[in-house]
């Protein structure tokens, strides 16, 4: 029988916790940049490489917009319920990550919020909707900037790829299939799940309709 410690402390933050998010964030912000770097999209009829400083610096608000407030959602809703919660990476997550962002597509797993607590369903369903709701809310809180408002191309870029991959992360992690979050979700309220999915599945359609991207 595996035994666990929970160790009580001061801070929400133990160092071990703080040092894998390091580490994950600046991994998966190497890996999306390799990715950026390569990629182009269409302004005005122009095509767009971003340039390699600008792609590092969209990879790294990409990093703490989709993924960073992704999982720290998950952990303070965790805490909310007097749950014990800490990230963890995952070291053949972390190398999947860089060897994929190299090839070209992005399998993106550093890590994620692991949490203990008495077992009840509907708080963990509610724990596991936090992360694809901070995505949705962070998608829908820059589109209109995307849409409407005039900005030079550099700007454009980050604000385009941020709407991208929060829209898109909040759909994929609502896919009822285990271990992603919407497998919880399901499992609490298939009501709220179906809600939220199709709130997703919208967004995301409609910005890759808007942009081209299909």
């Amino acid at each position: 029988m595996a035994t666990y410690t929970v160790t009580y402390k001061k801070s929400n933050f133990s160092k071990k916790e703080l040092q894998d998010i390091a580490i994950s964030v600046v991994t998966l912000s190497v890996a999306l940049f390799l990715i950026i770097v390569r990629s182009s999209f269409r302004v005005n009829g122009v095509t767009v490489h971003p340039a390699l400083l600008v792609a590092l610096a969209i990879g790294f608000l990409m990093t703490i917009t989709a993924f960073l407030i992704h999982e720290m959602s998950h952990k303070f809703t965790a805490i909310h319920y007097g749950a014990w919660s800490e990230f963890r990476m995952w070291p053949m997550g972390l190398v999947l990550t860089i060897i994929t962002g190299l090839i070209g597509f992005l399998f993106a797993l550093p890590g994620a919020v692991y949490f203990a607590s008495y077992r009840n369903p509907i708080r963990e369903g509610k724990i596991a909707l936090a992360g694809p709701i901070a995505n949705l809310v962070m998608g829908i809180a820059l589109l209109p900037i995307l849409l409407f408002v005039s900005m030079p191309i550099n700007v454009f870029a980050a604000v385009f790829f941020l709407v991208y991959i929060n829209l898109w992360l909040g759909l994929f992690n609502l896919v009822p299939i285990p271990p992603l979050d919407g497998s919880k979700v399901f499992a609490w309220n298939k009501m709220y799940w179906g809600i939220t999915f199709s709130i997703a599945a919208v967004l995301v359609a409609y910005f890759f309709i808007s942009f081209g991207v299909l």
